[in-house]
């Protein structure tokens, strides 16, 4: 595939030099966002914080990425996405500087919020929008899927190897003060992570940037409004139903997020940290592999049938853990499950990308990022709540109840829904 005109020619797989930077800033962040994921809380503690001062700066944490998303994609939208970016990334590396040398509360939670820190290894804040508007930019859409696959492919393997990482202290027996040390020495490392990102974001062209919202409409077609701030225009209607949809998703995600299922684990078969590293690295490179196999499906039957038709059944499979007998038995499923439960990522972030104008992408991603990362926030204290029995598996069956919700109701409001012709982007 030839490059378009600015992109600097064809990279790796024939993707454009802005992509593959894109994937690399992607593969960095993410990387980082492995390693605060175990570590963030365990530091937090030896902080002496509280474990409501704990709960409380992870959740500066998920509100100051859906500030980011809103700010930053406003900022997107009339200044260019690689300002945003770069602005977010040098956030990123403040807000590590702050959690390395901050002990007092509401500093590291508003270090957590600056930097929309993230402790589940996922993506909040603006960046991951930003990003994905800029890709949709980039290749025409008969491609886009396969460029949202390796992106996504190349984000959850660096996760994963984050994570495994930020376990080495525990592995080689490093304990007490030398402990507390590596821990802070992971947090920096999280802030070299955004350093990286930064430096991938200053490498891109002026194609990422994408097309700039209009500050009024040609003619009548599209007059000024109340929602003109937002950036969204004839799509509006389209980004608030994907939004609530969406957010929805997000809830369930986090009444069943990572860290209650490991802590299921342990309360149920009494697994401990050894054979939960190794789990959950499982079921992350399962998730990571089924991301190429998605792009093949959605060429085949959709992109709408793909995000539901394989989510359906893995959200049946997580149902079926709160049953489980033995430890093996939940393993199984669980990795079973990884199989097919994020191949609706890529796909959902094509056909997000495919439903709004290309002027719309920033505004649209970061809309829809910014309602996951609102939902999110929700779902871990119901979670938390329903781990009160364990024994009833409430978290497995309410979060996989919730997103075979979403399921339906997404494929029942958008199946009638055409994807509008897209005029290619001029070179």
């Amino acid at each position: 595939m030839s490059a378009s005109r600015g992109s600097g020619g064809p990279l790796i797989l024939g993707w454009p030099r802005d992509a593959a930077w894109l994937i690399g800033s992607r593969s960095a962040r993410l990387f980082g966002n492995g390693v605060l994921s175990v570590t963030l809380a365990l530091y937090l503690a030896h902080l002496r914080l509280a474990p409501a001062a704990i709960g409380a700066v992870l959740a500066a944490g998920l509100l100051g990425g859906a500030l980011s998303a809103v700010g930053l994609g406003q900022m997107a939208q009339r200044r260019g996405r690689r300002r945003a970016l770069a602005l977010s990334a040098g956030l990123g590396c403040l807000a590590a500087l702050l959690l390395t040398t901050a002990s007092i509360a509401w500093l590291l939670g508003l270090a957590a919020a600056i930097g929309a820190v993230s402790a589940s290894a996922q993506d909040v804040g603006s960046q991951p929008a930003l990003e994905q508007a800029a890709i949709a930019d980039l290749v025409p859409a008969p491609r886009r899927t396969d460029l949202f696959a390796w992106y996504s492919l190349a984000g959850s393997l660096a996760a994963a190897l984050g994570a495994l990482v930020a376990g080495l202290p525990n592995l080689l027996g490093v304990h007490g003060a030398a402990g507390f040390g590596a821990e802070r020495a992971l947090v920096a490392l999280y802030g070299a992570a955004q350093l990286a990102a930064l430096v991938a974001y200053l490498q891109l062209s002026p194609r990422a940037d994408g097309v700039p919202t209009p500050l009024s409409a040609a003619g009548a077609r599209r007059p000024p409004s109340r929602w003109a701030w937002t950036g969204l225009h004839r799509s509006r209607p389209t980004v608030v139903r994907l939004g609530s949809l969406f957010a929805l998703d997000s809830f369930a995600g986090g009444v069943a997020v990572q860290g209650l299922v490991a802590y299921d684990l342990h309360l149920r078969f009494g697994l401990g940290l050894a054979a939960l590293g190794p789990v959950f690295f499982a079921t992350n490179v399962a998730a990571a592999l089924s991301y190429l196999v998605a792009a093949r499906l959605a060429r085949r039957i959709g992109l709408l049938n793909t995000m539901v038709l394989t989510h359906l059944p893995s959200n049946v499979v997580l149902m079926a853990v709160a049953w489980a007998p033995t430890w093996p038995v939940a393993v199984a499923l669980l990795v079973l499950r990884s199989t097919c439960s994020q191949m609706d990522v890529p796909t959902r972030q094509a056909y997000t990308m495919a439903l709004v104008d290309p002027s719309e992408r920033s505004a649209a991603a970061s809309a829809t990022g910014a309602a996951r990362t609102l939902g999110a926030m929700a779902g871990p204290l119901v979670g938390g709540a329903a781990l009160a029995a364990p024994g009833l598996g409430l978290i497995f069956l309410l979060g996989g109840g919730l997103k075979i919700g979403y399921d339906l109701a997404l494929f029942r409001l958008f199946r009638g829904v055409p994807l509008p012709a897209e005029v290619p982007a001029p070179p």
